[in-house]
């Protein structure tokens, strides 16, 4: 018979603390890099940002991007950022001779030069190293899918190695500069286009139909405002204006106290640009202003203006903006944060409870006007609810209603949208009347999909039809998965700790542990504790003569019969191989203790169908008592081991007789 003993927990399903300060600081950096890349900065500006974020994280003086001619013959510096002699950007670096630089576009694959200045791999940039003090070095090329776009270096000016760690975040980072690299002569080539544009745009006002008929064709708000006796009067605006905020154009026209424009701006933020825009009307500057705004439905809006001031030949000062919606850049941006926080939180082995409202946070701090909740199974009837922004009823009606139950086919695996979610005939009463109050009239229901199926649902309810694209709802619910499968595998492995993996019963640890509970209880109550030590007689006979798999039914059978023969506070155990182990908890006499062991030797001495045979099967067994046999496990085991050997002498000499 195979023996098995109880599975360990394998070192690879946790995160190395190191592997997880990688990560950390790979994910820091990548975030600063996506916040800038998403401002509107230009793509060289945003290159920097990466090179300055690499000398830090990694520990170099200088840290520069090269891009490689159409040719591929040589390469030109376009972006640095370090200590030291400043490189001549737009230089052209020939390659010829150059192997190691070669050798990282040709493999593209990263390349470390313990000494730069004297390996001779580096042709003439041997020469390049001692001019400007660089010591050790770490080149890795900047692809778009096959296509080397160039490389991106790093330079020590002092000996040192650079750990497989830091290869790999400067490994992201150049994945994150390879559109920011690949657009930027593009990029240079429209802000030409602009200027030319801001030169054109004073001809247009030359003619005021066709500037307004330009403006209320792209895709921001323009306006236009002056100071009247120290009053600012919006004098036109962009019908972009209705789309965005919902209001007519008119409503936002005249003096700013007058129109809608006090309503509309978050209340903060409305005193922080009335300050920022007459400081702007004395200094004649242009800025970015960025701040809050709700449209005619209450969503909340992130503004990014763009104002110049400029003096009017009549001596006022004009001021002009254009406004872009950058939501969506915000909401991205966040939630890639809130994410990665979540999922730092699963790699620590969190409570999935704590997992779940971080989550259900997450969603609603992206879409702040909805209400939200997490049902996981937990059993029949039972859920593990996570929320934010439900009535108390609501709650209570999820922790015992079946998953999703403001959807339908959700436990087969469908996304779906309701409406008229307070007519909804299935939901009880008081859910509907709770439902009407707090104005949530839609719903979006999405599975909860784990490696087991879909063991629960993610439910979004809000004032306004909901998106069911959103990136929001599927990365909550992608995350709760993740959260779930992590909790089953941890519990799995818990189990498999514990427990005999032929049998299912609890393993000699576990009975140990369990016995030593049992004599704790007995001793505070007063009571007995039966230990019983069972050996199967013959075991070996039934392997060598059918085979090992009748063998392993037999022990499940047996493991089943035992279960059926003790009481719900007893325990049995597979102690291991044809043995086996039983407590008997919160005894009140040794004749109990008697009569419950009979009754166990009788279930266990009885025929086994196995397949199409009869095994008959005999067992030797052996009782001890606490605290009569002994006072500690060990001695209880002994005492127990005695007896049931000289149970199994008699039965010899019975047979034999």
């Amino acid at each position: 018979m195979r023996k098995k003993s109880a599975t360990k927990r394998s070192p690879s399903t946790s995160v190395s603390k190191k592997e997880l300060d990688r990560r950390l600081k790979e994910a820091t950096m990548l975030k600063q890099i996506v916040a800038t890349s998403g401002a509107p900065l230009d793509p060289l500006t945003v290159l920097n940002v990466i090179c300055s974020e690499l000398t830090a994280v990694v520990g170099v003086q200088h840290a520069g991007f090269a891009r490689l001619s159409e040719d591929g013959r040589y390469l030109t510096i376009v972006s640095e950022f370090g200590a030291g002699q400043a490189r001549n950007t737009h230089d052209r670096i020939s390659l010829e001779g150059n192997e190691i630089t070669l050798e990282v576009m040709r493999e593209r694959k990263p390349v470390s030069v313990p000494d730069a200045q004297h390996d001779p791999r580096m042709g003439a940039g041997r020469e390049v190293a001692k001019r400007f003090g660089v010591v050790s070095m770490l080149l890795v090329p900047i692809l778009a899918g096959d296509r080397v776009l160039g490389t991106l270096g790093l330079d020590s000016y002092e000996p040192r190695e650079f750990s497989l760690d830091e290869i790999e975040i400067v490994m992201a980072a150049s994945r994150a500069a390879a559109p920011l690299l690949e657009n930027a002569q593009l990029f240079e080539q429209l802000r030409s286009e602009l200027a030319e544009r801001k030169r054109a745009e004073w001809e247009l006002r030359q003619s005021r139909a066709l500037y307004q008929e330009l403006v209320n064709s792209l895709g921001g708000i323009v306006w236009e405002a002056e100071f009247q006796k120290d009053t600012l009067v919006f004098t036109f605006v962009s019908r972009q204006v209705e789309r965005v905020l919902g209001y007519p154009v008119e409503r936002f026209l005249g003096p700013r106290e007058a129109s809608v424009w006090p309503r509309v701006l978050y209340p903060v933020d409305f005193e922080m640009v009335s300050q920022r825009l007459r400081s702007l009307s004395v200094a004649l500057e242009t800025t970015e202003v960025e701040y809050r705004a709700f449209d005619k439905e209450g969503r909340m809006h992130w503004f990014q203006d763009r104002v110049s001031a400029m003096q009017e030949p009549g001596g006022g000062v004009r001021l002009r903006g254009l406004i872009v919606d950058v939501t969506e850049h915000k909401r991205a941006v966040r939630l890639e944060r809130d994410r990665n926080l979540a999922l730092e939180m699963i790699a620590r082995g969190t409570e999935l409870e704590d997992i779940l409202g971080a989550t259900v946070e997450m969603l609603s701090s992206q879409l702040p006007e909805v209400g939200c909740a997490i049902q996981i199974a937990k059993g029949e009837n039972l859920n593990t609810v996570a929320s934010h922004g439900l009535p108390e009823v609501v709650v209570r009606f999820l922790q015992t209603s079946p998953i999703g139950p403001f959807g339908h086919n959700t436990a087969l695996g469908e996304t779906s949208e309701t409406d008229n979610l307070d007519l909804k005939k299935d939901l009880p009463a008081e859910v509907q009347r709770a439902l009407l109050v707090a104005g949530y009239r839609y719903g979006l229901t999405l599975p909860i999909r784990t490696k087991e199926g879909v063991l629960g649902a993610l439910s979004v309810l809000g004032p306004t039809i909901l998106e069911p694209d959103s990136r929001a709802i599927h990365a909550t619910a992608d995350l709760a998965a993740i959260a779930v499968d992590r909790q089953a595998l941890i519990e799995e492995l818990e189990y498999q700790a514990t427990h005999d993996a032929l049998t299912r019963l609890p393993n000699r640890m576990l009975y140990q542990e369990r016995l030593q509970q049992a004599m704790s209880r007995a001793q505070e109550k007063d009571r007995l504790v039966g230990v019983i030590y069972i050996d199967l007689d013959s075991f070996k006979q039934v392997n060598d003569t059918f085979s090992h798999a009748t063998g392993d039914e037999l022990l499940r059978s047996i493991a089943r019969q035992l279960s059926l023969a003790v009481r719900p506070t007893d325990s049995v155990a597979r102690l291991g191989g044809d043995e086996f182990g039983v407590i008997l908890a919160d005894l009140p006499s040794v004749e109990m203790a008697e009569r419950l062991a009979e009754k166990i030797a009788q279930e266990v001495n009885a025929s086994v169908r196995i397949g199409n045979r009869a095994l008959e099967v005999t067992a030797s067994i052996g009782l001890a008592i606490y605290p009569r046999d002994g006072s500690d496990p060990d001695t209880l085991y002994r005492h127990a081991d005695r007896e049931m050997y000289k149970a199994k002498g008699q039965a010899v000499d019975k047979s034999s007789s």
